[in-house]
């Protein structure tokens, strides 16, 4: 692979994503439900589908062999082990009341490890992205290099996380109440996993996500010394329940602390 091309690609999709969308804005926003219950409202957009239609045109003419997975449309599946991952629109809902968190999110993986990851924020005018050392936030054209924080004290710690609908009430409760006063409910969708990376949380707690949720953030928090797997300590690159911390002590107290929540 061409680590030096997928970096540079990925690095120059923020001011070509958010031209896009400015372009995008002018026709309007349309929302439809793609839940197949009544009950659920599981939101598209017009521009969910159209961001994605736009990055698979581009990953297609710059790596024309690579597989592509994404939210909105059929898997491209290709054999040399290099495969893009596409959420177009992490955080719909944020996007369809007018919160700027919601977030363009683009991965590469190799071997199905994800080792390249962009967070691109176009109404907060910042975009994460990591290299093969280190992981950075680019904000108002200045850039700096993130770091985890180091706090391994569960009586200090802030903890973040979302179980999207897929735990009881009642097992949510107990969760929380592990945690106590430190564990926070929030719906930054992908941005929680930023702040992480940044220092700001020292821990995310989420549920149910898919594979094209945590994809691209896996690398960024990684080599920001941050750590990534699901409840049951195994690799976080197939999604589903997701546990990511600031350091590798914190990591083992909240995974031990999740072991009864982790089984099926």
């Amino acid at each position: 692979m061409n680590y030096k091309k997928s970096f540079n690609f990925l690095k120059s999709l923020p001011s070509k994503l958010n031209s896009f969308y400015k372009r995008k804005s002018i026709s309007g926003i349309r929302v439809n439900n793609k839940s197949k219950s009544k009950k659920d409202f599981d939101p598209v957009t017009n521009f969910d589908k159209s961001f994605e239609k736009y990055i698979r045109s581009l990953i297609n003419k710059n790596f024309p062999k690579d597989s592509i997975i994404g939210e909105e449309f059929k898997d491209k599946l290709s054999s040399n082990n290099l495969k893009w991952s596409i959420d177009p629109i992490d955080g719909t809902r944020a996007f369809v009341i007018g919160a700027p968190t919601w977030s363009n999110l683009v991965s590469l993986s190799y071997f199905e490890k994800s080792i390249l990851g962009l967070a691109n924020f176009p109404e907060l005018n910042k975009y994460y992205l990591n290299d093969k050392i280190n992981s950075y936030v680019f904000k108002n054209g200045k850039k700096s290099i993130l770091r985890s924080s180091n706090n391994n004290n569960l009586k200090t710690i802030k903890i973040i996380g979302n179980f999207h609908g897929t735990l009881s009430y009642e097992r949510q409760r107990k969760v929380i109440k592990k945690f106590g006063w430190s564990f926070r409910l929030a719906g930054f969708d992908a941005l929680n996993y930023c702040l992480l990376a940044e220092g700001n949380v020292d821990a995310v707690i989420e549920a149910n996500l898919k594979p094209y949720d945590i994809l691209p953030l896996i690398p960024i928090m990684k080599n920001s010394g941050a750590i990534v797997t699901n409840w049951k300590n195994e690799p976080a690159e197939k999604g589903g329940n997701i546990l990511a911390t600031s350091n590798k002590i914190l990591h083992n107290k909240i995974l031990k602390l999740l072991k009864p929540f982790a089984k099926k």
